[in-house]
């Protein structure tokens, strides 16, 4: 219990799995309006400068993995997301040693989910985020 607030305050661990859960859903968010936005907005123009011509707002789709490895393996990569997101939830807890981690760890869950959520329902990950000697992201 603070002695200022009279308030009892969660261990220190309990905080920090909670930062965890609070952070993925706020990257989960931002993930799917972006790539809702990025729908809408890119897909009738293809791209869009942001920097001149480093970077870009460009429309992709992406039915494999890194830099478009398997691009057959929807599915396969659907569940490897899934695994990874069930891991993650499961050993949050665990994995959340300190503030950044935490973070670190909540930016991982979030990812993970956004893009199994765009397996799931589009069939394809949505990538939009163009630096023009890289892989659409």
């Amino acid at each position: 219990m603070s002695a200022e607030t009279g308030v009892s305050r969660p261990p220190a661990r309990a905080r920090l799995t909670l930062l965890v859960y609070a952070t993925a859903a706020a990257v989960l968010a931002a993930d799917q309006v972006s790539k809702l936005l990025a729908m809408e907005l890119l897909r009738p123009v293809g791209s869009v400068p942001v920097v001149g011509r480093y970077i870009s707002l460009s429309w992709a789709t992406n039915t494999g993995g890194a830099f478009g490895l398997l691009p057959s393996a929807t599915p396969v990569l659907a569940g490897i997301a899934a695994g990874v997101v069930i891991v993650l939830v499961v050993l949050a807890h665990r994995l959340a040693g300190g503030r950044l981690i935490a973070v670190a760890v909540a930016c991982l869950l979030g990812g993970a989910l956004g893009n199994l959520i765009d397996r799931l329902r589009l069939g394809y990950v949505v990538d939009f985020i163009d630096l023009h000697f890289w892989p659409i992201f």
